[in-house]
């Protein structure tokens, strides 16, 4: 019966060892996923800043070139070339961004 009690202390104290362990690495799974979660995040949010700075830009320099269409500086080819320009660089941001996954 001796055996038995001190098999019974090893089994318990060895639950409790690994429920320990358990506890431990549960919380760093949680670290880990916390961790992952703001840093993905924080990408998202400099990403949509990022994006809205290269909108406004875009905006400020479309407008510039409707003050410079209206005073007849620049043909309609010159403005059409421009146009096919912009159009091919935000293709460009566009497939760079959705192959970083943004």
């Amino acid at each position: 019966m001796i055996e038995l009690n001190g098999n019974s202390e090893n089994r318990s104290s060895f639950f409790r060892l690994n429920k320990t362990v358990i506890n431990f690495v549960v919380v760093l799974f949680g670290m880990a996923a916390a961790y992952f979660t703001t840093i993905g995040s924080i990408k998202i949010q400099l990403a949509e800043k990022a994006e809205s700075a290269l909108v406004k830009t875009i905006d400020m320099k479309l407008a510039e070139l409707e003050t410079v269409i209206v005073e007849n500086r620049i043909s309609k080819d010159q403005f059409f070339q421009f146009q096919t320009s912009i159009e091919s660089r935000l293709s460009r941001i566009e497939f760079y961004l959705a192959e970083k996954g943004i």
